[in-house]
């Protein structure tokens, strides 16, 4: 066995993990979110909703990716700057990736 097929046996068993604690892994980015915000008395509201979103958002992607596909496309995800086809502000639990 490979270094890259130990690899790609993470990345998969990363991806099963994620989908399957992926709303305590939510949960807990909202915890964090309304914990910086109370910190920072409101000042930055927005940029923590935004990156907020960001980051549910790289959850999703990364656990709704099927296991095998190719991630060399993409290695870092999206490039910084990207807009995200899912972004319109709103979180959904549909409990399945939203475009593919």
């Amino acid at each position: 066995m490979g270094l890259r097929d130990k690899l790609t046996g993470l990345r998969e068993q990363a991806q099963e993990t994620v989908a399957k604690h992926k709303e305590q892994i939510q949960s807990a980015m909202e915890t964090a979110g309304a914990a910086a915000d109370r910190k920072t008395h409101g000042k930055y509201t927005d940029k923590i909703a935004k990156y907020g979103q960001k980051a549910t958002d790289a959850v999703e992607n990364f656990s709704g990716q099927a296991p095998g596909e190719q991630a060399a496309e993409h290695p870092g995800g999206p490039a910084a700057g990207d807009p995200s086809p899912g972004e319109s502000g709103g979180q959904t639990d549909a409990g399945g990736p939203a475009e593919h």
